[in-house]
C-alpha cells in the first residue's frame, strides 16, 4: 500500500520522550523564573507538554523563550535558586543599599502558645495574613489548591525559622518584606520553585541587625512555589 504525503510526513515525525519533556520543563521553569512567562503561562505550557506526542510540540511551546535546542541551562547560586543564562557562573547574593534607619523593630512572640505550624489548602485556599505568630519550623501544603504565607507583619518566635512549602497541583505564595534575608533551597519537579522574579533575590535594603532569616525549602510537584517582595501596605497581588 503506497502512503501519502501527509502520512509520510507524520511517520516522519519524532515521539518525544522522558528526557525530551525533562528538558522542556527545564526550559520552562528558566523562563517563568526570568520573568518571560507568567506563573498563568508557565502551568498552562506544563499541562501542554505532557499531552503532547511528538517533539515538534514540544518545540512549539518554547519556540518563543529561546527553544529546547538554543535555551541555555539554569545554574545553581548561592541560597538554592536558579538563575538562568548566567552562562554557567554562579551569581552572588548581594545588596549595595545602606542600612535603613527607618526599618520597623522586628517582633518576637515571648509565648509561642499560638505559633502556627501548619497551614493547608486542599481543593480551596488559605491565607495567613497581617499580625500572625509564625513558628521556628512552618510546613504550607498546597493540594489541588493554594496557600498564601505574609511575613510582612508576622510575629516570629525564633531568629531562625524554616518554611517548608509543599505543592502539588497547586499552588502556594510566599510574600516577604524588601529587606528580609530569605534563603531558598526548594526544588522544582515538573512545577516551579523560587522567587517571582530573579531580582527579587537581593533585598532591597539591608537587612535589619535583628531580623530574623527566613529559610524556604520543598518541593513544586506538578504546581508552583513562589516568593515575593512586596512593601509593607502593597496589595497581595
Amino acid at each position: 500500500m503506497t502512503e501519502n504525503p501527509e502520512q509520510w510526513q507524520q511517520g516522519s515525525r519524532l515521539r518525544a520522550g522522558d528526557a525530551d519533556r525533562q528538558r522542556a520543563i527545564e526550559t520552562l521553569t528558566s523562563a517563568w523564573r526570568a520573568g518571560r512567562i507568567t506563573r498563568d503561562e508557565f502551568q498552562e505550557r506544563n499541562q501542554q507538554l505532557f499531552t503532547a506526542t511528538y517533539t515538534d510540540e514540544l518545540e512549539a511551546l518554547t519556540a518563543d523563550i529561546g527553544g529546547l535546542s538554543g535555551a541555555p541551562g539554569p545554574a545553581a547560586y548561592p541560597g538554592g535558586a536558579l538563575v538562568p543564562n548566567s552562562g554557567g557562573k554562579a551569581v552572588q547574593d548581594s545588596w549595595q543599599s545602606d542600612p535603613d534607619a527607618n526599618l520597623p523593630a522586628r517582633r518576637y512572640a515571648t509565648d509561642d502558645s499560638d505559633a502556627s505550624t501548619l497551614s493547608v489548602g486542599v481543593m480551596s485556599g488559605m491565607e495567613k495574613v497581617g499580625r500572625w505568630t509564625v513558628a521556628p519550623t512552618h510546613v504550607s501544603i498546597g493540594f489541588w489548591g493554594g496557600t498564601t504565607l505574609d511575613l510582612r507583619d508576622a510575629v516570629f518566635v525564633s531568629p531562625e525559622t524554616t518554611i517548608t512549602c509543599i505543592a502539588v497541583m497547586g499552588g502556594i505564595e510566599v510574600i516577604v518584606p524588601p529587606e528580609m534575608d530569605v534563603r531558598i533551597t526548594g526544588v522544582g519537579v515538573m512545577g516551579g520553585f523560587g522567587w517571582e522574579k530573579i531580582d527579587q533575590a537581593r533585598p532591597a535594603r539591608q537587612p535589619h541587625p535583628d531580623g530574623p532569616v527566613v529559610r524556604i525549602n520543598g518541593v513544586g510537584f506538578w504546581g508552583g512555589v513562589e516568593v515575593y517582595r512586596r512593601e509593607r501596605g502593597e496589595p497581595l497581588r
